[in-house]
């Protein structure tokens, strides 16, 4: 079982929108296997629950489209080898960017768009983080492979201690995202289920309707 305090503890929610993770977004209405995204909502949704409950804070990353910058696929003279561009997507304020309304963000919680792969670029959730006085993240959502351990490699080298919500995360390869598993064992932090995470106070601390006190 793996501790956290829940005031120093923050649960990252990786573009968990419709685009993605509904059929009638754009990956589902193209044809795109998108199971193991959809898979990945009740998980997701049983994470942030107890998150705050405990008094944890909860992000929501949305990546969308950069109307300056171009899509990702634009910004490079070398594009990934095996990269098939999908089309415009993810658009600010479209419904395909919104996140999926079994999550749907509270007024509490922070949500935060994102141009790329990593929510901590080109974004102010680093200081918002470090505001709020969290030094550990839980990640979660998708893609594992691609968004998801991009954000868990850039909170690591910003000195965020990283856990991987594994089985509340989703991935286009089953086996790219088992592998961002290890990765994450290896060189970062854990990966574990939800269950084997506990939001738990320090001890001499008690936690009482997501208070500490």
């Amino acid at each position: 079982m793996l501790k956290l305090d829940p005031s120093a503890t923050a649960v990252i929610v990786v573009d968990m929108q419709n685009d993605f993770c509904h059929a009638g977004g754009y990956y589902g209405a193209a044809g795109r296997d998108i199971s193991a995204h959809t898979a990945a909502i009740a998980p997701v949704a049983a994470l942030i629950e107890r998150a705050r409950a405990a008094g944890s804070p909860v992000v929501f990353t949305r990546l969308v489209y950069d109307e300056r910058a171009g899509a990702m696929e634009d910004r490079h003279a070398i594009r990934p080898k095996r990269w098939s561009s999908s089309g415009k997507r993810l658009e600010p304020g479209s419904w395909g960017a919104a996140i999926v309304d079994e999550l749907a963000p509270r007024p509490a919680d922070i949500v935060i768009d994102k141009p790329g792969y990593s929510a901590f670029e080109a974004t102010g959730l680093e200081q918002s983080l470090f505001d709020r006085g969290i030094r550990a993240i839980v990640l979660c959502g998708v893609v594992t492979y691609a968004c998801v351990l991009a954000t868990a490699f850039s909170a690591f080298d910003r000195g965020f201690d990283v856990v991987l919500a594994a089985d509340a995360a989703g991935s286009w390869n089953a086996g790219l995202g088992r592998a961002s598993a290890d990765i994450v064992d290896l060189l970062l932090g854990h990966a574990v289920a939800i269950d084997d995470i506990q939001f738990a106070a320090p001890a001499g601390v008690s936690v009482l309707n997501g208070v500490l006190g």
